[in-house]
């Protein structure tokens, strides 16, 4: 379900291009990674992770890794604000799967399709199983 009426989120080109890149460069496997934000709660990096599952329909993050970069950003003053990853075949829309391992409902959910033209990016949050969209707005300068 989706609620139109959520206050848009600003997000920069340069992080939507960086998310876009990296769905291309592992096509037709499923990108995955975080994106980081400052001390204001501002978006302002992306991270790019590996999918250990290499896999077109699923992914999983390096443990390894994803406890790596959560300790970077905390010894930086940066938090997790989202996650991202591709949805290589189909529309970004959180799937039922996607839904039920939405364990972080305080970050955004962040889906990319590298099929659309230009490459749709779309932002959710996941509570309770409950899918909210936010209006995205890409901004120029970060």
């Amino acid at each position: 379900m989706t609620n139109e009426s959520s206050a848009p989120v600003f997000f920069s080109r340069a992080l939507y291009q960086s998310i876009v890149d990296h769905a291309h460069s592992v096509h037709p496997e499923e990108c995955c990674g975080l994106v980081a934000s400052d001390q204001t709660g501002t978006p302002v990096r992306v991270i790019p992770m590996t999918n250990i599952l290499h896999s077109p329909v699923r992914y999983q993050m390096d443990p390894v890794e994803q406890f790596s970069v959560g300790k970077s950003l905390r010894l930086e003053g940066m938090s997790l604000w989202g996650i991202y990853h591709s949805h290589p075949i189909s529309e970004p829309y959180p799937s039922v799967v996607d839904i039920n391992l939405a364990y972080y409902p305080d970050v955004f959910y962040l889906l990319t399709s590298p099929v659309t033209t230009p490459p749709s990016l779309r932002i959710f949050q996941i509570k309770d199983s409950k899918v909210t969209e936010f209006p995205l707005i890409l901004k120029e300068v970060d």
